[in-house]
C-alpha cells in the first residue's frame, strides 16, 4: 500500500469541484493505479476458480439456465426458473461460458472478471468523491479484502453483476457532478449512470434503491443549484453542474435510460422462449416475477433476519463459508456513524451519498415483500461500508504510534481475509487449514 494512504486534506489541494490543469501528466496516476488494482484483483480471483468442480449453492439454478441460453433452447422448467429472475445476470454467465467453456471455471469466469472490475470501480468512485489517491486506494483495498466480494465473484450467481453495474453507475454519476466538463459530456455521463442502473435492475430488482438515491440527490442538488454560493465542493456548486445537464436530460438519464436498458435486457429471453418482445409481454413477465418471489418457498435453515446481518460472525458454510470481514463490517458501521454525525452538522456530497446509499440498500429489506432473506443480500451494503471507512478517515493523518490509520485498517482487513481464505477458496487438505481452520463459528 502507498504511504499516501489517508493523506491530509489541505486547503490548497485540488478540489474535484475545481480541478487545476496538470501538465506534468500526474492526472494519469489514478488511472494507472486503477489498472494495477484491476490486475491484482484478477490475480486474486482467478486462481482455483474451478473449485469445486460441481455446481453448488444457487449455481444449481443459474448454470442450467445459462447453458440453455447458449444452446438456444428453453430451460426445462422455464416458468419456474427462467422467468423467476431478470435475465441479464444469466446472460452474462452464458457469455463467460462461451468464452471459457462449459465447465466449473467457465461458469464462474464472467463473475470473477466483473468482481475485479468492481474493485477498479470502487477506487475510481472514491477518488472522484474525495480527490485523494491514498483514500481511494484504501477503499479499493477494503473491497479487495472483503470476504463478500471474493466469495460472490467466485460463484456462478448474479449478485456480483448487480454490484458491478451499480458501482460503475456511481462512477459515472459522481463524475458528472465533480469533474470540469462541457455540458454535453456531463449529460452523457449522467445518462450512462442511469443506463447502468437499468442494467443492474435487469440483474436484480434491488437496483431500484440506488435509483431512488439518485432521484433524491438530483432533486436536492437541482434545488441547491439556484444558490449563488460558489465555494469549491459546496452542494450548490454540484447543483449548478447538474443544472448544466438540464431538466430534459436529467429526466432522460434518471427515468428513460434505466427503463429502456432494463427492457432491452429481456430481448434474448423473449426470443429464446418464442415470446413477443413487446412492452405488454415484458409487463406480464415482470408481474409473474413479482408473484413468484413473493410466494416461492425458502430454506429456513439458511435464512436470517436483516437486522442480524451487520454483526453476524457465523459463516454460511454452504456458500464458501461466507461471512463479512469484521474489519470492514464493524469498522464500516463505526465509519457510517461518523459520516451520519457529520451529515447532521453539515451535508457534504461524500458523507451524504455514502449515508444515503447504505441506508437505501440496507433498509429496503424492512419493506421488501419476500418470504425469506439470505445473508448474502448484505453484499452491496458491505461494499458501501468500505467506502464509508475511507470517507470517515479523510483529514486524519496520524494514528497510534505514528502510523497512518488507513494502513492499520488495510493491514487488519488483509490479515482477517488471509485467515478466511483457505476455506473460502475451497482448498483441499492439508491446505484448507494451513493458517488454522475457519476463525469464526
Amino acid at each position: 500500500m502507498s504511504e499516501q494512504l489517508v493523506a491530509p486534506v489541505s486547503e490548497d489541494r485540488r478540489s474535484p469541484a475545481n480541478p487545476k490543469s496538470d501538465p506534468s501528466g500526474a492526472a494519469f496516476r489514478p488511472l494507472l493505479i486503477a489498472l494495477f488494482l484491476g490486475l491484482v484483483a484478477v490475480a486474486l480471483f482467478l486462481p482455483g476458480l474451478g473449485r469445486p468442480k460441481s455446481t453448488f449453492f444457487d449455481e444449481l439454478y443459474f448454470v442450467p439456465e445459462a447453458r440453455a441460453l447458449i444452446q438456444g433452447v428453453p430451460d426445462p422448467t422455464p416458468y419456474v426458473s427462467s422467468l423467476a429472475k431478470p435475465p441479464l445476470g444469466k446472460i452474462m454467465i452464458a457469455v463467460g461460458m462461451r468464452l471459457a467453456g462449459d465447465n466449473s471455471f467457465g461458469w464462474r469466469f464472467a463473475g470473477s472478471i466483473c468482481g475485479a472490475l468492481t474493485v477498479v470501480g470502487v477506487y475510481l468512485w472514491t477518488y472522484l468523491l474525495l480527490d485523494d489517491v491514498g483514500l481511494a486506494a484504501l477503499a479499493a483495498a477494503l473491497a479487495l479484502f472483503n470476504n463478500f466480494l471474493f466469495v460472490m465473484s467466485r460463484i456462478a450467481t448474479v449478485d456480483v453483476f448487480l454490484l458491478f453495474f451499480l458501482t460503475w453507475s456511481l462512477v459515472a454519476f459522481t463524475a458528472s457532478l465533480t469533474l470540469e466538463l462541457t455540458p454535453v459530456r456531463r449529460r452523457v455521463l449522467f445518462c450512462i449512470s442511469g443506463a447502468l442502473v437499468g442494467l443492474a435492475g435487469a440483474v436484480k430488482w434491488n437496483a431500484i434503491d440506488t435509483l431512488a438515491a439518485y432521484y433524491t440527490v438530483a432533486l436536492a442538488l437541482f434545488y441547491l443549484g439556484r444558490s449563488s454560493q460558489d465555494s469549491a465542493g459546496s452542494l450548490s456548486s454540484y447543483g449548478r453542474r447538474l443544472r448544466q445537464v438540464g431538466v430534459v436530460w436529467v429526466f432522460v438519464g434518471s427515468v428513460i435510460a434505466p427503463v429502456v436498458c432494463y427492457g432491452i435486457a429481456f430481448w434474448p429471453m423473449c426470443r429464446l422462449l418464442h415470446l413477443p418482445f413487446t412492452p405488454r409481454e415484458i409487463g406480464v413477465i415482470n408481474a409473474f416475477m413479482w408473484r413468484f418471489n413473493k410466494t416461492t418457498a425458502v430454506n429456513p435453515f439458511i435464512t436470517m433476519p436483516w437486522y442480524r446481518w451487520p454483526l453476524n460472525l457465523h459463516p454460511q458454510r454452504t456458500l464458501s463459508y461466507l461471512v463479512g470481514n469484521p474489519v470492514v463490517t464493524w469498522g464500516g458501521l463505526a465509519a457510517f456513524a461518523a459520516c451520519l454525525w457529520r451529515v447532521a452538522r453539515k451535508i457534504t456530497l461524500p458523507e451524504g451519498l455514502v449515508v444515503l446509499l447504505f441506508a437505501a440498500n440496507f433498509l429496503q429489506w424492512v419493506v421488501t415483500p419476500q418470504k425469506g432473506l439470505y445473508y448474502y443480500y448484505y453484499y452491496p451494503c458491505v461494499m458501501i461500508l468500505g467506502v464509508a471507512i475511507a470517507v470517515a478517515l479523510r483529514g486524519l493523518r496520524i494514528g497510534p504510534a505514528g502510523v497512518r490509520p488507513g494502513i492499520i485498517v488495510a493491514l487488519a482487513a488483509a490479515v482477517v481475509f488471509a485467515l478466511c481464505y483457505a476455506q473460502m477458496a475451497h482448498l483441499e487438505a492439508p491446505w484448507d487449514c494451513l493458517l488454522g481452520c475457519f476463525p469464526f463459528n
